[in-house]
């Protein structure tokens, strides 16, 4: 009876955590050694440009976007850098927040005119099984109003929260497909 008391207390105290909508604990940045490679070469060439980091992560012949909002447009999983925050973790970052995936950054791709780092991000966690629209974390909310699997070249830049960057995604996802056979 006594366990039985334990359990039932602890299941309380779990259901309680996971319906607050609270963000857990951020896990560690976590990128491939030829984005370690490149990253000098990144700040050192473009520190003034970089300003933001996202993730561009492909889930079969699709890439997994956010669909932010207030605008309710699509948009990368990525933001701005924190403090003296590498692009490649802030890329992690910003993309944990938004999706709650612990993502791998294994690739630069491109900044963007704007600023925006774009990174090749790998995810092993069966996003493939998943319907093509769904909900963001909790914790999300309150900027990401979904998370959706799209073709990259079957929408156009009005479907984007920023116009310009249709073609880095296009270009990044093809690159990222090409890198990865």
């Amino acid at each position: 009876m006594r366990n039985l008391f334990h359990l039932s207390a602890l299941f309380a105290v779990l259901t309680l955590f996971s319906c607050t909508g609270s963000e857990p604990s951020k896990p560690m940045c976590r990128f491939s050694s030829e984005v370690l490679a490149r990253l000098d070469a990144l700040q050192t060439n473009s520190a003034s440009e970089v300003t933001a980091a996202a993730c561009l992560i492909k889930v079969d012949k699709k890439v997994l976007l956010i669909r932010h909002r207030l605008s309710n447009k699509l948009d990368f999983p990525g933001g701005g850098l924190a403090n003296s925050e590498s692009p490649a973790c802030a890329a992690h970052r910003e993309t944990w927040e938004e999706t709650g995936f612990n993502v791998e950054v294994s690739q630069y791709l491109a900044t963007t005119k704007n600023g925006l780092a774009l990174f090749g991000c790998a995810l092993d966690a069966g996003v493939e099984t998943f319907p093509d629209a769904f909900d963001a974390p909790p914790w999300a909310k309150l900027e990401v109003k979904g998370l959706e699997k799209v073709d990259p070249f079957s929408i156009d830049e009005k479907s984007m929260r920023f116009a310009d960057d249709l073609i880095p995604l296009r270009d990044g996802y093809t690159q990222f497909v090409i890198n990865q056979h």
